[in-house]
């Protein structure tokens, strides 16, 4: 029986859902009604999220075909990779993982560093309070992004334009996010086609070198997922800069600890993608073949949401799920990231310009503090993320 309704009504800035950690209780599993419409499992748990994340009984590809359980309708491009399965996902998957390597992302760290600094040169010119979003968790990722694809720096704010309606759950309507896809779309074959005539040394053009030496990717294939990386691949630490500080800033005794302790930040900021609510949905799975989940029998047919900000909370795999600890040294890694073969693709990226803006950011201001009540700030809704309008701060 469908016992409760999907999406929550969390408040937009609040860092996990109480109503999912309520279901947690009861199991890690829970049906519940998505949008009025499909009747779904919630996957809470910690062992019950990783399972369906990683297991191929569950499928991305199923759940973007048309009626599917998506809530983002962005998300529904069966072209994007987040919404393949193997094989393809796994050929398309490996094309692009080079430019986010290990290796890739130490070359990149000096960059940053210097990217950074500008930004925080300009913040320091600014009469206080200054807007911590507009002035460096905005900014920093896409012109990282930007340079690592080869895309024109005067081309960012219509990027940005783009990314916001991309992102969007209820922001914005069916019809105006189509429009934006063909929009960005357009944009990318056109930049695209101008780089096979005039290659780079960014990613775009070694995409393009592979793909017409091994025909690995077809038109399509190759703009949608340059547009995955383009839009998720700079939203997301947009969001995730700004909630961090935000959590920082809620607990002012850690905050202290890394101020004092900066070597601290490498475990502060998987602390804070635990702790911190990233996305408002995961992308939902189909079961394709009958699959017990701990105790419970998902049928073959039956969609699956996983929501990773609840499972980060589970008691059972992190101690005190709700306290933050910058020193925390769990038992079970978070899954802030994802997990299984659609584990963030990203998430090397993603980790040095956290710990590159928030140890910078700290170092330079280490006074720094809100200028309104954490209670009063302005968060963006309707979006799949969990992003803030601004964030006012003094020093």
């Amino acid at each position: 029986m469908v016992s409760v309704d999907y999406p929550f009504d969390t408040p937009a800035g609040a860092d996990v859902d109480p109503e999912g950690l309520r279901l947690l209780e009861k199991g890690p599993l829970a049906r519940a009604r998505m949008n009025g419409e499909h009747e779904v499992w919630l996957v809470l748990g910690y062992q019950a999220v990783r399972q369906v994340l990683s297991d191929p009984g569950f499928s991305r590809e199923a759940a973007t075909r048309p009626g599917g359980p998506v809530t983002n309708p962005a998300g529904s491009n069966p072209e994007l990779l987040v919404s393949m399965d193997p094989p393809r996902h796994t050929r398309i998957r490996s094309l692009v993982a080079k430019a986010f390597s290990p290796r890739m992302v130490e070359r990149l760290a000096p960059r940053v560093r210097e990217l950074v600094n500008g930004l925080l040169d300009e913040l320091a010119a600014q009469p206080r309070p200054a807007d911590l979003v507009r002035l460096l968790a905005e900014p920093l990722p896409i012109m990282v992004i930007c340079e690592l694809l080869g895309v024109p720096d005067a081309d960012r704010a219509r990027i940005r334009g783009w990314a916001g309606t991309l992102i969007a759950e209820t922001a914005h309507t069916r019809e105006e996010i189509a429009a934006a896809i063909g929009q960005v779309d357009a944009y990318l074959a056109e930049l695209i086609a101008a780089r096979r005539e005039t290659p780079d040394t960014a990613l775009i053009s070694a995409l393009i070198a592979v793909n017409d030496e091994g025909r690995h990717l077809s038109p399509t294939e190759l703009i949608s997922n340059v547009q995955l990386l383009l839009i998720a691949g700079h939203e997301t630490t947009v969001s995730q800069i700004g909630n961090s500080i935000v959590t920082l800033f809620g607990h002012p005794e850690q905050l202290k600890l890394l101020c004092r302790q900066p070597e601290l930040l490498p475990g502060a900021v998987e602390e804070l993608l635990r702790h911190s609510k990233l996305t408002t949905s995961t992308m939902p799975r189909v079961a394709v073949r009958d699959t017990m989940v701990g105790d419970t029998l998902v049928r073959a047919g039956e969609a699956v949401i996983p929501l990773i900000a609840v499972a980060n909370r589970d008691p059972a795999a992190f101690p005190e799920p709700h306290r933050v600890d910058i020193t925390r040294t769990a038992p079970a890694p978070h899954l802030g990231l994802g997990y299984g073969p659609h584990y963030c693709l990203g998430a090397q990226l993603a980790r040095l310009e956290l710990q590159v803006a928030i140890g910078a950011l700290l170092a330079r201001f280490p006074a720094l503090a809100p200028a309104v009540d954490l209670d009063d700030l302005e968060w963006k809704t309707g979006l799949s993320t969990r992003s803030l309008h601004a964030l006012p701060v003094t020093w």
